[in-house]
């Protein structure tokens, strides 16, 4: 939810909030800061999975749309809050969740399970869709965040939902609302989110 890592030069001062700190051989660091302290690390010993309680990775080739189906089958929770489990997606966050979920043109209420084989289908398309092209913007800077080299990204700059309430809908004009599911504030369009 929030935190840093961040590659230090040898000579350059501890960043803020730095709770960890791993030097390597060369004396350059990496530093993880996290002013809420959300954030965790662990330590695994060589050949030990480190994601053992994560997700199936979404941009993975093992995230299919037959998969994603199957994940959803049965599931009475809401389509919003399954998205952000990361014991069943790993590293989807608010932001791509809100997203995907506007561009699939998919209430964030809707239980996981009512979701028809294309609306879920259509949901995949769109979370590979958004994570892809956050990625290639180095991720959204709409607080604090930066990248490893502490450059901010540019996803925030074309985010159709996230942040925006009382704009209007890019696709259907209507109002952007923000609401709260599971204790997350959640952007969407009452309009064309069916």
């Amino acid at each position: 939810m929030t935190g840093r890592l961040i590659v230090l030069a040898p000579s350059e001062e501890p960043y803020p909030y730095t709770h960890i700190e791993l030097q390597f051989s060369d004396k350059s660091r990496l530093a993880f800061a996290d002013v809420r302290q959300f954030g965790r690390m662990r330590l695994v010993e060589p050949g030990e999975p480190w994601d053992a309680d994560l997700g199936v990775e979404p941009l993975s080739g093992d995230f299919t749309p037959a998969r994603f189906i199957g994940m959803l089958s049965g599931r009475t929770t809401p389509v919003k809050v399954f998205l952000l489990d990361q014991r069943r997606i790993a590293g989807v966050g608010n932001i791509y969740a809100c997203e995907a979920l506007w561009q699939a043109g998919i209430r964030p209420g809707t239980p996981a399970r009512r979701l028809s084989k294309p609306a879920a289908a259509r949901l995949h398309h769109a979370l590979v869709d958004v994570l892809q092209r956050a990625v290639g913007m180095r991720g959204s800077s709409v607080d604090d965040y930066v990248d490893a080299q502490g450059l901010k990204g540019g996803f925030q700059n074309v985010l159709s939902v996230y942040g925006r309430t009382g704009k209007s809908c890019g696709r259907c004009g209507g109002s952007i609302v923000r609401t709260v599911i599971a204790q997350r504030g959640t952007w969407w369009c009452r309009t064309c989110q069916k």
